[in-house]
C-alpha cells in the first residue's frame, strides 16, 4: 500500500510539473506572438507615416544611434541622414499605397529583426520610374517601454 501511495504521489507530482511547464511555454509563446504583432504594427506605421510625409512621427520611431543603408544611398546613413533622405524621397504627402509582405521575424529578448518585401503602388506616372517593391530588413531594439528602429537595409527589386 505504501508503494502504491508513493507511486501515485510521484505520478501526480510529475503530471503537475509537466502541466506547469507546458502552460508556461504556452504563455511565453502567446507573449511572443503579441510582441511580433506589435513589431509588424510598427513597420506598418513607419511606412504609413512616411507616405503622408509625417517625418516627425517616423523619426520618433528611430533610435538615436540608427544606422541604415537605403538601396539608393551610396553609403550608410545615421538618424539625421535618414531625415534628409526621407524628405528627399517623399517631399510631400503622396497617394501611394503599400503592402508589407512578411518574410520573417526573429526575436531575441530586447531585439527584433524583420525581413519583408514592401510593395508600393503610386498610381501615377511621375513615380513610375521608382521600383514597385523593395526587400527590407529592419532591426528594432527595446528602449524604455517601447521599440525603436536601430538599423535597416533595403534592396530594390
Amino acid at each position: 500500500m505504501k508503494k502504491a501511495v508513493k507511486l501515485s504521489t510521484i505520478a501526480l507530482t510529475f503530471l503537475f510539473f509537466y502541466a506547469y511547464a507546458n502552460s508556461a511555454t504556452a504563455d511565453i509563446d502567446k507573449g511572443r506572438d503579441s510582441v511580433t504583432e506589435e513589431i509588424w504594427a510598427l513597420e506598418q506605421a513607419y511606412f504609413a507615416n512616411l507616405y503622408i510625409a509625417d517625418y516627425n512621427a517616423v523619426l520618433a520611431m528611430v533610435h538615436s544611434q540608427f544606422l541604415g543603408w537605403p538601396s539608393t544611398a551610396p553609403q550608410p546613413i545615421d538618424k539625421e541622414g535618414s531625415a534628409r533622405f526621407m524628405k528627399q524621397l517623399i517631399s510631400k504627402p503622396t497617394p501611394c499605397t503599400f503592402q508589407i509582405e512578411r518574410g520573417g521575424i526573429r526575436m531575441l529578448e530586447e531585439v527584433a529583426l524583420t525581413q519583408y518585401t514592401l510593395h508600393v503602388n503610386c498610381g501615377d506616372t511621375a513615380t513610375a520610374a521608382k521600383p514597385p517593391s523593395s526587400r527590407i530588413s529592419h532591426t528594432w531594439v527595446k528602449e524604455g517601454g517601447g521599440w525603436k528602429l536601430l538599423g535597416g537595409m533595403s534592396y530594390d527589386q
